[in-house]
């Protein structure tokens, strides 16, 4: 699955069959699904991720039709994507090419699309060979030895395959310009430029092979070292195999070549939080962000996609609120009720933001929106569940386990949620049901919340200190301590159970001091900002381990929000 099908949730969005076609390589059915989510009702692409999805639509069909040796099919394709997205110079490159080779009657069209292309990027190789294949077909010859020397000259920036067979016969002449340009543009889109070859070390990784993909990356940067695009794809990868250090010293290289990579740019901040460097990540990113805001001039758009946007977005305001910094991390996120549609994590992000920020109703608000609009999603419900008992609102916790996917017997995560809303409501829970630990489904995805043996054992504690077993209580909490479980929660559980025994086992035992739960974000921050991103996960996988039902735990770990960027790499 996709970077963004993980981050935006399960199969429940209009878009999720478009998407799946999408990822199938059935581009023109794609097309037809997302078509009328991303283009607004004046035919404008939205600004939304189903947007982004139907150019990958237009642009994968219209280069499979390219490669199959059929240009005139690719135009109607290629072309709605280049008046829809005129800023994308891939877009207009791709449109010109498929009108020349498919014949002459759109030369003209097609040298405009390659002069926009390069308007975009100057030294686009294969836009600038286009452009000069279409003048030499104009009988502007002169024209065209002029495109190739500036070819030649782009060369002292950027590196391609293209290089190394014109830049032999510079400066070129109106009597000298090659005149196979055509068999060199079918091999740009046909195929057998290294595009094609980072297409297939893609497909690797997308279908789960990604050591092999890592290879293929490896490969290609082996041959084309000046080329960033290989270098970042190459680091993405090595994160995903969760080789971090090797991922920052591409990515690293990578923006070396080219330091104002946008993907390079957000990759590198992402590479740091997985690495535990969050203040470097957010640093970085304040960096970033300044050197943009310079670049642009006032009033004038940057086109960026809307799904790096997104994915921008999110990245920052994790860093910005792991370093402390609530309220900045809600001022980079996107808000409205609908981004939780568009966004599910980065909306959940919101709420954690909102939570720790002092704002405990709207995290309410906000976690209930996105049960409602994610209802098949475990994960979503499960945190709604546990603010409603850290408020106290036990009916309404009761309530929400219903609506559990699945029904809430099915799930031991909502089984122990339940044996706490009975707690909180001062009913009965036997001792044999939640000490029996059933075990967490294997679809609970990696980093999400999980009921562990440790938690399990902590509620049987509750449950017998209720029931009177004082020394089976004290036993349970004496072990976990023993083992380095001591949070506050434990404490005050097995303090009770020393006043019940009023000596025996207890006898000389003085409560050790544990720090509060009330200060865990700001012992985190401090954590990070001191650069000890280690100490403030280890604090916070202890909480998480012993107490799955305390959101604060989830909120502050880097864990659960890289989790499902996992699968980065596009």
């Amino acid at each position: 699955m996709s970077l963004l099908s993980r981050l935006l949730g399960g199969e429940g969005k209009a878009s999720a069959r478009g998407l799946a076609l999408l990822e199938d390589g059935r581009f023109d059915e794609a097309a037809g699904q997302l078509r009328p989510l991303a283009l607004e009702s004046s035919g404008v692409p939205a600004d939304n991720l189903a947007s982004y999805h139907f150019r990958q639509a237009l642009l994968g069909e219209g280069r499979r039709l390219l490669r199959a040796g059929e240009p005139a099919r690719a135009v109607p394709w290629l072309a709605e994507a280049a008046s829809l997205w005129p800023r994308f110079a891939d877009l207009q490159f791709l449109h010109g090419a498929s009108l020349l080779l498919a014949g002459d009657a759109g030369l003209d069209v097609a040298l405009a699309a390659a002069r926009r292309a390069l308007r975009q990027n100057p030294d686009y190789i294969e836009a600038r060979l286009l452009e000069a294949e279409s003048l030499r077909r104009l009988d502007r010859a002169r024209e065209a030895a002029g495109a190739l020397d500036a070819l030649v000259e782009s060369g002292r920036r950027v590196d391609h395959w293209l290089l190394a067979e014109l830049v032999p016969h510079a400066p070129f002449a109106a009597d000298t310009v090659p005149t196979d340009l055509r068999s060199r543009l079918l091999r740009v889109v046909g195929g057998s430029s290294p595009k094609e070859e980072v297409a297939a070390a893609v497909s690797l990784c997308r279908a789960g092979h990604w050591q092999d993909g890592l290879d293929r990356f490896n490969d290609l940067v082996a041959r084309h070292p000046r080329y960033p695009d290989y270098r970042t794809r190459q680091a993405a990868a090595l994160f995903h195999l969760g080789r971090g250090e090797e991922a920052l010293a591409a990515v690293d290289a990578a923006l070396a070549l080219n330091e104002n990579y946008r993907l390079a740019q957000d990759l590198r901040g992402l590479v740091l939080v997985d690495l535990l460097r969050v203040r470097e990540a957010r640093d970085h990113f304040e960096a970033v962000d300044r050197a943009r805001a310079a670049a642009v001039a006032p009033g004038e758009p940057t086109p960026v996609p809307a799904h790096e946007q997104l994915f921008g977005s999110y990245l920052r305001a994790l860093a910005t609120m792991l370093c402390g910094d609530a309220h900045g991390a809600l001022a980079r996120l996107p808000g409205g009720q609908e981004a939780g549609r568009e966004f599910a994590r980065a909306d959940l992000l919101r709420a954690a933001a909102e939570d720790l920020g002092g704002q405990p109703v709207a995290c309410l608000r906000r976690l209930s929106r996105l049960a409602e609009q994610w209802s098949g999603e475990p994960l979503f419900h499960h945190v709604l569940v546990s603010r409603l008992l850290a408020a106290g609102q036990w009916k309404e916790a009761a309530q929400q386990l219903q609506r559990w996917p699945g029904g809430a017997g099915t799930d031991p995560r909502a089984a122990y949620l339940g044996h706490l809303v009975r707690i909180g409501q001062g009913r009965e829970v036997t001792f044999a049901a939640a000490g029996n630990m059933p075990a967490d489904p294997e679809s609970v995805p990696l980093g999400e919340p999980r009921v562990t043996p440790e938690a399990w054992r902590l509620l049987g504690a509750r449950v017998a200190l209720g029931q009177g077993d004082a020394q089976a209580a004290w036993t349970v909490c004496s072990e976990l301590a023993a083992a380095g479980r001591l949070t506050e929660p434990l404490v005050h559980v097995q303090t009770a159970a020393a006043v019940a025994l009023g000596g025996g086992a207890a006898a000389g035992w003085q409560p050790p001091p544990v720090p509060p739960l009330a200060g865990l974000p700001a012992r985190v921050a401090w954590l990070h900002t001191q650069g000890d991103g280690s100490g403030a996960e280890a604090m916070t996988d202890s909480i998480a381990a012993l107490h799955p039902e305390l959101a604060v735990g989830w909120w502050l770990s880097v864990r659960f929000w890289l989790a499902p960027v996992r699968a980065w790499l596009r």
